[in-house]
Parts: structure tokens; C-alpha cells; sequence
């Protein structure tokens, strides 16, 4: 009898602690559990932890009382209950990962520095070492220290990571992950296929398996992104085969953002050197026809600026710079904000071209800018001029503001009582100018 009325009361007190709300039994119920926290008695630590765990995220208030308890609880913990002691590490609470990482430094074979060598507690570790906020980092540090192990090369907790419902997780593994690559290069490849194969799982087949997986297929553009520094030439055309082939029509607008800036940056860092093993690749992808339209046209937009990222290398007098411009310009006009942004980026360092330093040339360019901001009727190509216009002063230099009597064209539009188009168009043309040029520009 004595058994169950034991077990009867347990499983009401998990019950009560288990609530995602402060109840008035949590404070007795607490206090009746932390009667019982002595090293050496035989306790269900490991779930008393994950309780207590789940108590300091729903009720931050108890964060006095709780974290002395976890710190006792793991001065009773074994060497093979180490790993799942850490997982407050994946929490997305930030004082539930600190008061983890805390009481990890009481469990007696770390802070005796015998912990046996374990990828799963290495895994936890070292994400909470690349932890997004830095007090964590910091206390984790402490921690790596007492583990006194090197990461070695199984990636695998990692890449689980990534597809964490927590996004401060998925942020850490990404930069966990990186941190490695750079560390062992000799695991690129073979790493980098497990992100295509991740974002490909995560793509799904269906619409409700696009959206369910659109935070893993985040992650693994960060990733990419980070990962930019570390790629090796051979590296570049596989990453961009990938961007290409399956990432810059994805369906969530976050997610593509994020692959056309994995491009981006990747031109940005590599570029330079490897023009001609680029170029091909995009221009052999605009040339080809297309096999669905409405996927192409997005992959096509996203392709000409990295064409335009690219032009930047070639030389001033390279007649490509000119018909990147014009491909440009023809994508300006996407009503999508990360892509307008984008391409108004690569505008800016192509305006020296000799040719487009022409003043007839440059002058044209400017006006035909203008006159798509007053007088288009599409409220998205006004703001794609407006983000084209901003583009090419900044490239022109802040004089070309007087110079091609653009300053005075916005004035007038912005007093034109008898037009509410031109007083938009004049808004937006600030607002980008504003944000672009910076202080440089004073309206």
C-alpha cells in the first residue's frame, strides 16, 4: 500500500511541475524535492534535472531556489549520465542553459577532469561554446577547459542540431560547424554534401512539408554563409551548383534571402580570383531555356546578381560590365525587397566602368532611373528604380546628385501637388538614398 500512495504522489508532483504555469503547489512541491537531494542517495537524477529544467523555463522567478538544487543534484551524477545532464544546453531559455552549464561544472568527473571522451558530450559543449549569447558562451568555456578534449571529426550531433526547434540552437551549430571545417578542411566536402542532403530532406515533397521545414533549410543558409571563408576553389562551383539547382527558388522568402546572400558572399570572398571559373557557370544557366517558367524566373533573377556580384572583378573596360547592367536593371523590377536590395548592391561598383562613365551614358542611365519612379503605375517597380537610383548615385559619386539634376527632379516631384505618383516616387528615392549614402546625403 505503502508503494502506491509512493507512486501516486510522485506522479502528482510531476504532474504539478510539469505545468507550464506557476500553480500554488509549485513552492511545496519544490521544497519537498529539495529535501531530497543528497549525493548519495539513490534518486531518478537525470529526470529530477529535466523537471527542474522545464520548472526554470516556465518560472523564471524560481531561478534562486532551482539552481542550487541542480548544482546538488549533479554532485550525485556518473560518468554515463553526463550526456543527458546537458541537454539545458539546448534550451531555449537563456538562464536555463547558464544554470545547466553551472551545474555541470559540480558533476564530479568533470570537475575532476576524468569525464571519459564522448561525442555527445562534447557535442553539447562545444555548441554552448558558440552560443549566440556570450554569458553562456563564457560559462561554457570554463566548462570546455574541465572536459579538456578536442572536437574531433563526427559531426553528426551537429548537423542534428541544425534542424533544432530552438532557433538560438540551430544558430550555435552553425557556428559550431564552421568553426570545425576551418579546423579539419579535410571534412569540407563530404560536410558539405550532408547540407545539401539536409536542405533537400527539409524541402520535402508537398506544401504543408516546404513550410514545416523552412527553419532547417535557414540554418543551412547560415551555415553556407559562414562556411564562405573557409570554402576552397574547388568547393565554389559545387556550392553554386547547389545555389542554383535547388536553393534560389525556394519557396520561403527568409530562406531564399539568405541563399542569394550565401552567394553573394561567397563572390565577395572569392571572386576576385576565380572570375573565369564563375562566369561560365552563370552565364551557361541564363543562356538555357527554360524548362518551368516560374521556377526559372526566379532562379534567373537571383543568377544575374551574382552575375553583377561578379562584374565587379572584371575589368573597367570589359564590354560584359555593360550587359550585366542592363540584366540588372531588367530584375530591379522583382517586387521583392532582398532582391531590389541585391541588386542595387552590385549597381553601386559597376558604375566605373569606362563605358558607363561616359557622361551620355550615365546620364541616360540616370534619367531612364527617374522616369521609372514618377511614372511607373507598379508600386514594386517604383521602389525597384528608387533602390536602382540609390544604387548608381552611390557609384557615381554623391556629386552626380547635382551633376544629372537628380536632386532637383525629386525636389519638384516631392512638391507636385497634382500628382501623388511623383510625390511617392520622390519618398522612396529619399528613403533609399537616405539609406544608402547615409550621412553623406542630407535631403
Amino acid at each position: 500500500m505503502g508503494d502506491i500512495a509512493s507512486y501516486v504522489a510522485k506522479k502528482i508532483m510531476e504532474r504539478i511541475l510539469a505545468s507550464p504555469k506557476k500553480t500554488r503547489l509549485h513552492g511545496d512541491v519544490l521544497q519537498i524535492l529539495f529535501l531530497h537531494m543528497d549525493p548519495i542517495l539513490p534518486l531518478p537524477r537525470l529526470k529530477m534535472l529535466s523537471v527542474l529544467y522545464h520548472v526554470l523555463g516556465a518560472i523564471p522567478s524560481y531561478q534562486g531556489s532551482v539552481g542550487p538544487a541542480l548544482n546538488e543534484l549533479c554532485l550525485g551524477l556518473q560518468s554515463e549520465e553526463v550526456a543527458p545532464a546537458l541537454s539545458g544546453v539546448y534550451a531555449k531559455d537563456l538562464h536555463v542553459r547558464l544554470a545547466c552549464l553551472n551545474a555541470a561544472k559540480c558533476i564530479p568527473v568533470i570537475s575532476s577532469r576524468s569525464v571519459p571522451q564522448d561525442v555527445e558530450i562534447e557535442t553539447s559543449i562545444w555548441i554552448a561554446l558558440h552560443d549566440p549569447e556570450k554569458s553562456v558562451a563564457e560559462v561554457a568555456e570554463d566548462l570546455w577547459d574541465l572536459y579538456d578534449c578536442e572536437f574531433g571529426t563526427d559531426y553528426s550531433g551537429l548537423f542534428r542540431a541544425l534542424s533544432h526547434v530552438n532557433y538560438n540552437v540551430r544558430v550555435a551549430a552553425s557556428d559550431a560547424l564552421v568553426v570545425v571545417l576551418d579546423e579539419y578542411p579535410d571534412t569540407l566536402q563530404e560536410s558539405l554534401e550532408t547540407l545539401f542532403s539536409l536542405y533537400i530532406r527539409d524541402s520535402g515533397v508537398g506544401e504543408d512539408m516546404i513550410n514545416s521545414g523552412w527553419f532547417g533549410r535557414q540554418v543551412i543558409a547560415m551555415a553556407l554563409h559562414a562556411a564562405a571563408d573557409v570554402l576552397r576553389t574547388k568547393d565554389l562551383p559545387v556550392v553554386m551548383t547547389f545555389l542554383i539547382s535547388r536553393a534560389l527558388d525556394d519557396t520561403n522568402v527568409d530562406v531564399r534571402g539568405r541563399m542569394i546572400n550565401v552567394g553573394i558572399m561567397i563572390i565577395d570572398k572569392h571572386g576576385k580570383d576565380n572570375v573565369s571559373l564563375l562566369f561560365p557557370i552563370f552565364e551557361n544557366y541564363l543562356n538555357k531555356k527554360a524548362s518551368y517558367e516560374e521556377k526559372y524566373d526566379l532562379v534567373r533573377e537571383c543568377v544575374v546578381i551574382f552575375t553583377g556580384a561578379l562584374a565587379k572583378h572584371l575589368s573597367k573596360d570589359d564590354p560584359k560590365v555593360h550587359a550585366v547592367v542592363e540584366k540588372l536593371l531588367e530584375v530591379i523590377n522583382t517586387p521583392s525587397e532582398a532582391v531590389q536590395r541585391a541588386v542595387s548592391s552590385c549597381l553601386s561598383p559597376l558604375m566605373k566602368s569606362k563605358q558607363l562613365c561616359i557622361s551620355e551614358d550615365a546620364l541616360s542611365l540616370v534619367t531612364r532611373l527617374l522616369d521609372q519612379l514618377m511614372k511607373s503605375e507598379k508600386y514594386g517597380e517604383c521602389r525597384g528604380a528608387a533602390f536602382g537610383l540609390a544604387g548608381v548615385i552611390k557609384g557615381f559619386g554623391i556629386s552626380s546628385l547635382k551633376k544629372y539634376g537628380v536632386a532637383t527632379v525629386l525636389r519638384e516631384g516631392l512638391a507636385h501637388r497634382n500628382s501623388a505618383k511623383c510625390r511617392e516616387g520622390s519618398l522612396l528615392a529619399f528613403e533609399c538614398l537616405c539609406e544608402k549614402l547615409g550621412k553623406l546625403f542630407e535631403p
